[in-house]
């Protein structure tokens, strides 16, 4: 029978600070430029299908294996992946608890924050794959409020993220919150806050 092994210390698995000594050249200011612009059309035409287009172009821009979008559902105290890109693509509808996972942590704190394997302390992670080599995230909000996390995967050994994926991901939140704000007002929120993964 398979058991998840003893959890690490959560600091242990913490490694924001490597963000700004790592080196990474610039993304294409171009490219950046016409991603963004496609985000902006894409928010005014097709609120609903926004966040897809969110992860989906971090992907590419970013060179990571895996983008998602994790929401905050307070009533049933998860976050759900309405949105993910990549390998993990599988994963759409999943989520994790909010009071016990990378996500939660990341609105605790109020930050951005680099995990590296990160099922080394939630546990429950392990059995994700490919593996969590790293892993990026940001909160974004709503007024004061933070209301979820846009989030990054590199899941091979070797691949590091630096502090142009995390200016990559800071642009891109307000696209997030916009979306987030224009769901809520017209009711289509919800059925996102109730996802649940294709298999359940």
């Amino acid at each position: 029978m398979n058991t998840l092994s003893s959890p690490c210390d959560l600091e242990s698995v913490l490694a924001t600070e490597e963000l700004s000594r790592r080196s990474s050249p610039p993304l294409d200011p171009e490219t950046e430029s016409n991603a963004l612009l496609i985000l902006t059309r894409a928010l005014a035409s097709s609120p609903r299908d926004f966040f897809g287009t969110l992860v989906r172009s971090v992907l590419r821009l970013s060179g990571a294996g895996s983008t998602g979008i994790s929401l905050l559902n307070e009533e049933e105290k998860r976050f759900v992946w309405p949105a993910v890109a990549g390998k993990l693509d599988s994963f759409l509808g999943s989520g994790t608890p909010s009071d016990f996972g990378p996500c939660g942590t990341v609105l605790e704190r109020g930050k951005t924050l680099l995990f590296i394997h990160p099922e080394k302390h939630f546990t429950y992670l392990e059995p994700i794959h490919p593996p969590l080599e790293e892993v990026l995230l940001i909160p974004f909000y709503v007024g004061e409020k933070a209301v979820g996390t846009i989030w990054a995967v590199f899941h091979e050994a070797g691949q590091q993220f630096s502090a142009e994926h995390r200016r990559l991901l800071e642009a891109v939140s307000n696209f997030a919150s916009s979306a987030y704000a224009t769901l809520a007002n017209t009711g289509a929120l919800t059925p996102l806050l109730k996802m649940q993964p294709a298999s359940s």
